[in-house]
Order: C-alpha cells, then sequence, then structure tokens
C-alpha cells in the first residue's frame, strides 16, 4: 500500500472542504502530489487552508454546474480519495471513475501515512480529541521536534491543522483515532481500525453515534478492539473507558485524572478570567505545577494527558512547562471571536450533551459572576432524538439557552424522524430554554435580553459559527 501511494501523484478528493480532508489534502501536498478537489460552493471553515492549496496549485471544482470538466480530469488521476461525506460510494463522482483506479477512505490514507514514522501517535476518545491532539502537535512544535501531525480543526495558534515532515525528518506523526464509521449504514467499520499507533491517548467513552452503533457497549467494543496491543494514556476519572481495561495488562497502561487512583493525578487547580493553574503528581512524587490557556476542568485533564505523554518521551518538566504554556487553544473549541469592554461572544464545536454540560461549566468556571448566554444547533436527527433528555438536562445549564432548528446531515433523511429542536425543550420543560425557528426569531429575542456583561456562546457542529457577523454587530450597541 505504502509504495503504491509513494507512486501516486495526481489524486482527487471528494468533499476537500471538510476539516480532515482540507488537512489531509495540505499533507499530500507537502508530500509532493498534485490535488484535484471537488466541493459544494459555499465557504467552509477551512477556507485559508483551501486558499493556501490554490496558491500551491490545486484545481477546485465547486458544485455539480462543471460535471462534463470534472470527468475528463478523473480520467488522468491515479487515486480517488473520499469520505462519509457528500453520499461517499454514491457520490455522482464516485461512479464515473475508471474501475482501473484506486479508491480508498480518508481514514486508510492516513493510516497508510501515519505508519513509517518511528512514534505514530492517536488520540481517541468520544470527546477532546481535537483539543488534546492540538495541544500535544503545538507542544512538540515549541519543543522543537517539528511533528507531523492531522488534527481535527481548520487551525489552532495560527497552525493549520495540517502538516507533513517525512520520517527522516522527525520521529512524530499525531492523528485523530475516530470511532466513527467509514460509510454508515453500507460500511460501519471504525475509522480508528486503520491506524496504527504506538502510543494512544484516550481521553473517555460516550455514546455518541446512534446512526453508527446500537448502544454504548457496542461503543465500548470497538475501543477495546482499538486498544489491544497498544500502550495507552487513558483518563482514569472516565467510569466508561476505565471498564474496557478489565482485561489488558496493567504495564499496558497509565491513568490520568483528578483521582487518587490515577498515576498521574491533579490537584490544586485554580481557574482565572486569562489562565488556568494545577499540580500534578506521579504517584506520590510531586512532578510541577503547570500553567495552562484552555479553560474548564476537562481540559486541565487534557493537559495532565499531553504532560504525561511528554514526560513518558523523555522530555523534562520544565520543558514541557513552557511548550504548552501558550498554547490557547483549537479553532471552534472555546474560541473567543470577539471582545468589546466586558461583553465577549465566544464560539465551541460541542454537539453532544457531555460537550455541551463540560464548556457551560467552564465558562461559568471561568466568569463565575457573569450571565452565560447560549446559542445552539442541534448536529444530526438521530443524535437529537436518541438523547433528548440530555440535551435539555446539559443546556439547561446555562443562564438562557436559545435552542436553532436542527442541522441536519447528509447521510440521514429527516422524514425518518419525527424528532426537532422543539422536542429537546418538550422532554423537561425548562423556563431558559427557547426554541427559535430561525436567525431573525433569534435576533428580535436576544436583543430584548442582553445586557452589557454577558458571555454569549454559539455551540453546535454545523454553521451555528456563522452568527457571528450578526452577533457582533447587535453586542456593539450594549458594549
Amino acid at each position: 500500500m505504502l509504495t503504491m501511494l509513494n507512486q501516486v501523484k495526481k489524486i482527487f478528493i471528494c468533499g476537500i472542504k471538510g476539516v480532515a480532508m482540507a488537512n489531509l489534502a495540505l499533507i499530500l501536498n507537502q508530500m509532493g502530489k498534485e490535488i484535484i478537489g471537488w466541493d459544494v460552493e459555499e465557504d467552509f471553515i477551512t477556507k485559508p487552508i483551501i486558499d493556501q492549496l490554490k496558491e500551491k496549485q490545486l484545481l477546485l471544482i465547486e458544485g455539480e454546474k462543471n460535471i462534463h470538466r470534472l470527468t475528463n480530469l478523473l480520467k488522468n488521476i491515479d487515486l480517488y480519495v473520499y469520505s462519509a461525506a457528500h453520499q461517499s460510494m454514491n457520490n455522482f463522482l464516485f461512479k464515473k471513475i475508471s474501475p482501473s483506479v484506486r479508491r480508498l477512505h480518508q481514514a486508510e490514507i492516513i493510516g497508510e501515512i501515519m505508519k513509517p514514522f518511528p512514534i505514530p501517535i492517536a488520540v481517541a476518545g468520544s470527546h477532546g480529541k481535537t483539543t488534546i491532539s492540538s495541544l500535544l502537535s503545538y507542544s512538540l512544535i515549541q519543543l522543537n521536534q517539528k511533528p507531523s501531525y492531522l488534527v481535527g480543526t481548520s487551525s489552532f495558534n495560527n497552525y493549520f491543522g495540517g502538516d507533513y515532515h517525512s520520517p527522516s525528518k522527525t520521529k512524530f506523526f499525531i492523528a485523530e483515532a475516530d470511532e466513527y464509521g467509514l460509510n454508515p449504514p453500507i460500511n460501519k467499520t471504525p475509522k480508528f481500525f486503520f491506524l496504527s499507533p504506538k502510543y494512544i491517548i484516550a481521553s473517555n467513552i460516550d455514546f455518541d453515534h446512534p446512526d453508527v452503533y446500537q448502544n454504548l457497549e457496542e461503543v465500548k467494543t470497538a475501543f477495546k478492539k482499538f486498544f489491544d496491543k497498544k500502550f495507552i494514556f487513558a483518563n482514569g476519572d472516565s467510569k466508561n473507558l476505565l471498564t474496557t481495561f478489565k482485561e489488558i495488562n496493567r504495564k499496558q497502561y497509565l491513568l490520568y485524572g483528578f483521582n487518587n487512583e490515577n498515576d498521574y493525578r491533579i490537584t490544586n487547580y485554580f481557574i482565572a478570567e486569562n489562565w488556568v493553574s494545577f499540580d500534578l503528581y506521579y504517584h506520590q512524587k510531586q512532578i510541577g505545577t503547570f500553567k495552562v490557556k484552555i479553560f474548564g476542568l476537562m481540559n486541565i485533564i487534557n493537559s495532565a494527558a499531553v504532560i504525561a505523554l511528554l514526560l513518558q518521551l523523555g522530555f523534562s518538566v520544565d520543558e514541557i512547562r513552557k511548550a504548552i504554556e501558550n498554547f490557547t487553544g483549537a479553532k471552534r473549541r472555546f474560541e473567543i471571536v470577539y471582545q468589546k469592554n466586558n461583553l465577549k461572544i465566544f464560539d465551541d464545536y460541542a454537539h453532544h450533551p457531555t460537550e455541551i454540560e463540560k464548556t457551560i461549566e467552564a465558562a461559568h468556571l471561568r466568569f463565575p459572576k457573569r450571565r452565560i448566554i447560549v446559542i445552539f444547533q442541534p448536529h444530526t436527527y438521530s443524535r437529537t432524538q436518541t438523547l433528548l433528555k440530555e440535551f435539555n438536562h446539559s443546556l439547561s445549564k446555562a443562564n438562557l439557552t436559545f435552542i436553532l432548528p436542527i442541522f441536519p446531515s447528509a447521510r440521514e433523511n429527516k422524514n425518518q424522524f419525527k424528532t426537532s429542536s422543539q422536542s429537546i425543550i418538550n422532554a423537561d420543560n425548562k423556563k431558559n430554554l427557547i426554541f427559535v425557528k430561525n436567525k431573525k426569531e433569534l435576533f428580535d429575542i436576544l436583543s430584548k435580553n442582553l445586557t452589557k456583561n454577558d458571555i454569549i456562546f454559539t455551540i453546535g457542529a454545523g454553521d451555528v459559527y456563522k452568527l457571528k457577523d450578526d452577533l457582533i454587530d447587535l453586542v456593539n450597541q450594549y458594549a
């Protein structure tokens, strides 16, 4: 397979504007491949990456209006790369390729790129993968290791979410290990089965993809298989994660977290408005005090995971302390997008009830005397329908939450579901949850409820982040 990838010169990427695909395209381009990409016409959060690729001669086709041109281009490619997006193997382009052209899923490509590196590292878990993998990549950059990495964000600290250096120039390749399926419902094989890391950081296990797994036990079974014969740094505070280690040799993993039973134990944390500090112990020995600029208890745990792995790799406490201290987070992860006087607007990708609750909890801890207002856009009918009560519970943790209509997945038929955003509120009527049917209604109500000390969050995996400019115009009237 790797020999084949080395011989490939021209690659077609379907859905190139997606976060993982854009970063993968960047890496393949850095490997010397010619990239042709297709996607819909709208701008995505990855636009800066796509623009850079265009400067490097990316040929980008948008929409379905240039089918004849696309057909001709597809005759000369060596490899077609696809994902579960855009109907996967049912995409109109997929069917136009010559049978002689190799077709590979995004996950297969990432696995093959990763293999030659001396220290491939995967970050797994239902939540927190992007923050951990971004912080680890950033830290290794600061430690002058020039890591190769592909993480699930468009950027972090002004670095794109993908970068490549050959295995002869760096030991490290970092990738997120996604438990989602290759092409649900046709092929539910977990994507992380194609990765063969030396080390795994595992943040937690949750029931997040009802279109792939029937229940939580199926999710755990997939993680157990992925963990087999690898060394794991695991969040010991995650009960679901701990149950997967019952049959794993204790020498095969280290635990981190707040609980006393963890190998790496967090104590004495302090959360200020612009930084967080905490002490870290290895068993009874104090390692040191660390300071970071990402917020919430979960991000303290995520930071401890990265510190533990860096210590395992042989870096000193002082080196690690300096490497992590200026990490400000990944794009769309508790990202501050605007502030004027006391009023601030944040954006976050949280789309599962656990993630939402942790984000709101972090906001309250960081701004204990301020009102937290959330604008939430549910993503996928299947997830919303399965977790109605959980969404209701987590969203009610904010002082005031506006719930937009569901942002559907192209992989599901919304007519098969009777669920709506109003169903979240109906699950347990809470006075601080308000359904709004469109942007106009949202801003009409918000304008009557805003005060100059409010903290506003847009939250969700859809396009809710695009409300930013209108929100800025609104808050400027109150700031």
